[in-house]
C-alpha cells in the first residue's frame, strides 16, 4: 500500500499507536492540525447530562450519528494535502480519462474546492448549501470531463428520542442474576433408559434398510446404465446395418452398371466380329469371282497362245514351202 501511497501522495500519522488502536487527533494547540491531511475533529466535552434527555453520555455516543464530534466549522479549516517531494501532480486529462461517473473516491473537501490524493484540484457541487465540513470526505464522480464530484452527505445531526439505543441497554443482562444455589447434576439413572437390544435391533434394522435401498438404488442404476448400454448398441447396430445395406446397394449398383457396360462391350465386340465375318465373306466372293475371272483369263489366254502356234506353225511351213519354190524356181529359170 505504501508504493501506491507514495505514487499519487502520502499520508501521514499513519503508523499506530503503542496500543494498538486509531492514531489520536492532534490537539488544537498543536501546530500540525492545521496541516493535518485527514481533516481535525475536536473531541467533545462528555457532560454530565443533557437537560431535557435524560440519558446517560454513553447513550448520547451511541445515539449520536456523528460519533460525538463537534460542528467542523468550529475547527480551524485544515489546508488541503499536497504530493510529496518529487512526485509530479497529474494531468487534469490523465485524472479524467481515470474516473468513472458513480465511482466513490476520497477527498480533502472545502467548501467548493475539492482534492484528490493524487494532488489533483476537483470542483465540489452540492445538492442544497455546503455542510460546512472541511477535510477529507468520500466524494461521488459526477463528469470525469469537468471533474466535478459530489461530496457524500454526513449525518451531523443527533436523531430523536427513540430512534436509536443506548449503550447501557445494549449491553445490559436481560436475564436477573438469581442469589440460590447452583443446580448440580442428577445422579447416574441406574436402570433408567432405553432397551440396549431394542436399541441395537433398531439400528442393525435401520442400516439393513440403508443397506437395502442402496443396493435397490444400485440395482436400479445398473439396470439404467444397461438399458442405457443396451439403447446405444441397438443404436450402434442398427446404424451399422443401415451403412452395410447402403454399401451392399452401392456394390449391386456397381456389379449391374459394371454388367451394362460389359454386355455393352460384348454387343459391341459381336457386332464387330459380324461385320467382320461379313466382310470376310464379301472378300472371298470378290477373291473367288477374281480366281474365275482370272481362270478364264488363263483359259482363254492358252487358247489364243495354242492359236497363234499354230498359226506360226502354218506361217513357217508356207514360208519354208515358199523358200523351196523360190529355189526350184531359180534353178529352174538358170537352167533355162
Amino acid at each position: 500500500m505504501g508504493a501506491l501511497v507514495s505514487e499519487w501522495g502520502s499520508f501521514v500519522d499513519e503508523s499506530p499507536s503503542s496500543g494498538g488502536g486509531p492514531p489520536s487527533a492532534p490537539p488544537p494547540s498543536s501546530p500540525s492540525a492545521a496541516d493535518h491531511e485527514w481533516g481535525f475533529y475536536e473531541p467533545e466535552p462528555e457532560p454530565q447530562s443533557r437537560p431535557g434527555t435524560g440519558r446517560s453520555p454513553s447513550a448520547a455516543v451511541d445515539a449520536d450519528p456523528g460519533w460525538g464530534f463537534d460542528d467542523p466549522s468550529a475547527a480551524s479549516a485544515p489546508s488541503p494535502p499536497s504530493p510529496p517531494t518529487g512526485v509530479p501532480t497529474p494531468s487534469p486529462e490523465v485524472v479524467a480519462s481515470l474516473l468513472t461517473v458513480g465511482e466513490t473516491l476520497w477527498a480533502h473537501v472545502d467548501g467548493p474546492v475539492a482534492v484528490l490524493g493524487s494532488g489533483c484540484p476537483v470542483t465540489a457541487v452540492y445538492d442544497g448549501e455546503p455542510d460546512g465540513f472541511s477535510g477529507w470526505r468520500p466524494v461521488t464522480v459526477v463528469d470525469p470531463g469537468s471533474l466535478t464530484v459530489r461530496p457524500v452527505p454526513l449525518s451531523l445531526g443527533e436523531p430523536p428520542v427513540g430512534a436509536a439505543t443506548s449503550v447501557a441497554e445494549l449491553y445490559s443482562d436481560l436475564e436477573p442474576s438469581s442469589a440460590t444455589e447452583p443446580r448440580r447434576a442428577a445422579p447416574f439413572p441406574v436402570g433408567q433408559g432405553p432397551d440396549l437390544e431394542a436399541v441395537l435391533s433398531r439400528a442393525v434394522a435401520e442400516e439393513r434398510e440403508r443397506v437395502r435401498a442402496e443396493a435397490a438404488a444400485a440395482a436400479h442404476r445398473a439396470e439404467a446404465q444397461l438399458n442405457l448400454a443396451k439403447r446405444e448398441l441397438a443404436e450402434r447396430t442398427e446404424l451399422a446395418e443401415r451403412h452395410a445395406r447402403m454399401r451392399e446397394e452401392q456394390a449391386q449398383s456397381e456389379v449391374r452398371r459394371t454388367q451394362q457396360e460389359a454386355a455393352q462391350h460384348v454387343s459391341a465386340a459381336q457386332a464387330q466380329i459380324a461385320a467382320a465375318r461379313d466382310q470376310f465373306t464379301q472378300a472371298q466372293q470378290q477373291w473367288q469371282l477374281r480366281a474365275r475371272q482370272a481362270e478364264a483369263e488363263q483359259t482363254r489366254l492358252t487358247r489364243e497362245l495354242n492359236r497363234a502356234k499354230r498359226a506360226g506353225v502354218q506361217h513357217l511351213v508356207l514360208v519354208g514351202v515358199l523358200a523351196v519354190l523360190a529355189v526350184v524356181l531359180t534353178f529352174v529359170l538358170k537352167g533355162a
